[in-house]
């Protein structure tokens, strides 16, 4: 069963579209519309920062029109410090638990190695446990449904991380999940924080199954002002977002990407998008929805950060999406099923 995007609504949007129906479209993501559940196994400890996955959580999800979760895990925070880097069956089963609920339910699971930051400042000394440690999670996934993939590594940055060192790890890890799983989807990004402006000089590995990702929380002082965990150093914006020239410089950050991928003949995410709570819920919605109106209008699967955590699109106090930004997300939207 396929489903395919009829968008409907402003004259703005529909101007867009057309003018994205000009380019080649590239091949879609396999997730179209998913959504980060953040905050909860990318912290040392799931429940750290404040929100643990409920599998009805997942259900919620689906029900919503999402097809798909991105699933971020500290794998390294759960792993042997020598070969062969195994992880606790706790931990294992924990994981299984959720992507299997997710995959039963016919979502797509992106499964996402997140915050290794001793990778980041360290890779040298790092590179072997990280390879080892996607030889042990490939192994332990080689036989699940084609709707998981994998992301290795979330945001490369610093100075470590240019191209030829990036490049070359992700060559050596996608090397390494092919030798145990031969068919799997494999997601990559380019370094600067999977930033757009990355995809310039960057290329994945040659190959079959090979999707890119990049993320966007542009401008950063809107998207992180007055963000908690930056304390002093949060950003201060100090007007209203929504302008023209504010939309239009949105649309012309994803058709970069989606330009990308047409030239380059890979399919392509918009992996992560969000605003902080901290900012008022109608600037957070405008936002949202001018970001995701792009992405359709490009033809980019999109993954919105995130559904309980420090940019939530889930009220957890209700138990129930927040209504404004699921509309933000869907409300422009209808589905045609094709059997």
């Amino acid at each position: 069963m396929n489903r395919r995007e009829i968008i409907v609504g402003a004259a703005a949007l529909a101007a867009c579209s057309q003018n994205a129906e000009s380019q080649a479209a590239a091949t879609p993501f396999p997730m179209r519309r998913g959504v980060n559940l953040g905050n909860a196994l990318e912290a040392p400890n799931e429940g750290d920062w404040g929100y643990r996955i409920e599998l009805p959580h997942l259900d919620a999800i689906r029900d919503a029109g999402f097809d798909g979760v991105r699933l971020p895990v500290r794998f390294d925070a759960h792993a042997g410090s020598t070969p062969p880097y195994a992880f606790g069956g706790n931990f294992w089963r924990r994981i299984d638990e959720i992507v299997d609920h997710a995959l039963e339910l016919g979502l797509k699971v992106q499964l996402d190695m997140h915050h290794y930051e001793r990778l980041i400042s360290e890779p040298e000394r790092q590179r072997d446990r990280f390879l080892g440690m996607w030889a042990v999670i490939a192994h332990h996934f080689r036989g699940a449904p084609p709707g998981l993939m994998l992301e290795p590594f979330n945001e490369p940055n610093g100075a470590n991380w240019g191209n030829p060192a990036l490049m070359a790890l992700q060559r050596d890890v996608v090397n390494i999940i092919r030798e145990r799983d031969a068919a799997r989807t494999i997601v990559l990004g380019p370094g600067n924080w999977q930033n757009i402006d990355a995809l310039r000089d960057w290329r994945p590995p040659a190959g079959e199954n090979i999707a890119a990702s990049v993320h966007y929380y542009e401008p950063h002082a809107f998207t992180h002002q007055s963000a908690e965990w930056l304390g002093a150093d949060a950003p201060v914006y100090g007007r209203d977002w929504g302008s023209d020239s504010d939309r239009d410089m949105v649309h012309q950050h994803i058709r970069q990407a989606a330009n990308w991928a047409r030239q380059n003949g890979y399919a392509i995410q918009l992996g992560e998008f969000g605003v902080n709570r901290a900012v008022p819920l109608a600037q957070r919605v405008a936002w949202t929805s001018a970001v995701r109106d792009a992405c359709v209008a490009y033809d980019i699967g999109w993954c919105v950060w995130d559904f309980a955590g420090a940019f939530p699109i889930w009220d957890r106090d209700r138990s129930t999406f927040i209504p404004e930004l699921r509309d933000a997300l869907f409300a422009r939207e209808a589905w045609v099923t094709d059997n």
